[in-house]
């Protein structure tokens, strides 16, 4: 792939290194993302982001746009890292809160963080024409589902490799895909050849696609 290098008007810079599509059950960092829907794909853009120091990059202002369906895909899933040495940035938000059977709030190390103070920057940039697709993701038992959208704050990097993750439409695999942050197209997005993976066993609950 050729290097593709944009800056944005407020001086962030991104590098696409990789654009592929991937296995809908594959262990990412040290969570996990199981796309069970088969009508959605999950497929990951790797960049490399260098921003400035006091304007850090809101991940939930990126988002993936079908243009010949006209579909904003939300971001599902996250990893950031600045080196191969330590732990992977992983900073999920919950849009809604989680209650027990007797209506107590859950608030759990498994899940991801509820807090009204880390914006959802994804709204502020929608598109006219454009219906916004948002994964629910399932935090209790089939039977008793707890659904919540959930989105990625702002990372703590200023120079760092981020690995962007959608579940997008199946049927919609060879459209004309765009990357955007904010409100800005970055690049034009062509899939390369999937990479299936061996399954793995789970070490954390899973973050199961809900039908809701």
């Amino acid at each position: 792939m050729t290097a593709q290098i944009a800056t944005t008007k407020e001086n962030v810079r991104i590098e696409l290194k990789k654009a592929k599509t991937v296995d809908n059950v594959s262990v990412i960092g040290i969570r996990q993302l199981k796309v069970t829907d088969d009508r959605l794909r999950k497929v990951m853009i790797k960049v490399k982001i260098a921003a400035p120091d006091d304007n850090k990059t809101k991940l939930s202002a990126f988002s993936l746009l079908d243009t010949k369906n006209k579909i904003r895909y939300r971001l599902a899933d996250y990893k950031g890292y600045m080196g191969f040495i330590g732990e992977p940035e992983l900073i999920p938000f919950r849009k809604d809160r989680i209650y027990n059977e007797k209506g107590k709030e859950i608030n759990s190390y498994w899940l991801p963080e509820y807090n009204e103070s880390e914006k959802d920057y994804f709204y502020d940039y929608n598109i006219d024409g454009y219906t916004n697709f948002e994964v629910r993701i399932n935090f209790g038992a089939n039977e008793k589902p707890q659904p919540s959208i959930v989105y990625f704050g702002e990372t703590k990097y200023d120079d760092f490799t981020a690995e962007l993750f959608f579940a997008i439409l199946v049927e919609y695999m060879s459209s004309d895909y765009q990357l955007y942050y904010k409100d800005e197209k970055i690049f034009d997005i062509h899939w390369d050849k999937k990479e299936e993976k061996a399954p793995q066993k789970e070490k954390k609950r899973n973050y199961d696609e809900s039908d809701e």
